[in-house]
């Protein structure tokens, strides 16, 4: 799952990269501080390399992306401010590295103070400094670098949160899309497995949406999924996820949910889609299949057994909940809570 986020988490790669950088620069510098009798400096060097990989390492073990770049680019920040006072120049240098860095690898406000208490205490206490004059120039010019690095920064945020959203939401629905969904499922189990919590998936299919579109047409099929999943996200938690699987089926994921809240949970999303949602005077209703994630389910195993137990609600009638049992009971809990009036 790492490699897989390397290509689809944007802060977790930068992070990946400012980690190795960070390895492949510093480790040579302590080498040499130590072969030239600059042991404590040495030792600084390489007491931020290691913590700089140990934030990465915590990362790529399913942490919190933004606490390691807090511990990166903090690290980062304290490491210069100590270099420039024991080496002078050498050590000034990096700010500018390090100011860069922190606005790629950390929230722009973060990074603003990181930025500015770096600079500002760089410029009053670090060595190498020939006149007052010199440190004015050098705390306006690491300011002028961190502005830059922050509309650099800022922008890029944008236009990555605009093409995401181009990427990973579905344009009738605004609820996430496939491609989401199969970038968040492992994510989900990782944290769930990670943090020790329980973690469900309900698969949701509109019954008879065929006839809806074959007998209102298409527009009004439409404003059917519209509503669906306004109504959907409504009643959900605001950490809940709702994807559109396709044409009129959708998933949601519910963190924190197990088996025992998953049944009384999507028979009320049942009920609401019944009440709010409608055609030409007539409800519209869903068949609902639901599973709690499984100590070895993958995701797609997981996904599969919501799915089957979604069929099941189709088989047997629509307008219906069924929550699938535990992996290897061989068994489904069908948990019939009202019976569709068949509309063929």
């Amino acid at each position: 799952m790492p490699w897989q986020r390397l290509q689809t988490d944007f802060r977790f790669a930068l992070i990946t990269l400012f980690g190795t950088l960070a390895t492949l620069c510093l480790v040579p510098i302590a080498v040499y501080r130590f072969m030239t009798g600059a042991t404590a400096t040495g030792f600084i060097d390489l007491g931020v390399v290691i913590v700089i990989a140990g934030s990465v390492v915590y990362m790529w073990r399913g942490g919190s992306v933004e606490v390691a770049g807090r511990i990166a680019a903090g690290i980062g920040a304290a490491g210069v401010i100590v270099v420039s006072m024991l080496v002078g120049l050498a050590g000034l240098l990096w700010v500018y590295a390090v100011v860069v860095a922190s606005f790629l690898i950390v929230g722009k406000r973060t990074a603003i103070a990181y930025g500015v208490v770096t600079v500002l205490t760089v410029a009053a206490v670090g060595t190498g400094f020939d006149s007052a004059y010199m440190r004015v120039a050098f705390a306006v010019t690491g300011l002028v670098v961190g502005l830059f690095a922050y509309i650099f920064a800022h922008r890029t945020e944008h236009q990555r949160m605009q093409l995401e959203q181009l990427v990973t939401r579905d344009a009738l629905t605004s609820a996430a899309n496939r491609r989401a969904m199969e970038q968040e499922l492992p994510i989900a189990i990782a944290a769930s497995r990670r943090n020790d919590t329980p973690v469900s998936l309900a698969v949701l299919d509109i019954d008879h949406f065929k006839h809806v579109n074959d007998e209102h047409g298409h527009e009004t099929g439409d404003r059917v999924l519209v509503d669906f999943a306004r109504v959907i996200a409504a009643t959900t938690r605001r950490g809940d996820r709702l994807f559109r699987y396709g044409g009129e089926e959708f998933v949601l994921l519910l963190p924190g949910i197990d088996a025992t809240a998953l049944p009384v949970l999507c028979e009320t999303l049942r009920q609401r889609v019944a009440d709010q949602v409608e055609v030409g005077g007539r409800p519209i209703t869903m068949s609902v299949g639901a599973a709690e994630l499984g100590p070895e389910d993958t995701a797609s195993e997981w996904l599969a057994r919501a799915d089957s137990a979604m069929y099941r609600a189709k088989r047997d009638g629509r307008n219906r909940v069924v929550v699938a049992t535990t992996p290897g009971t061989g068994a489904v809990i069908d948990l019939l809570l009202r019976q569709a009036a068949r509309r063929d």
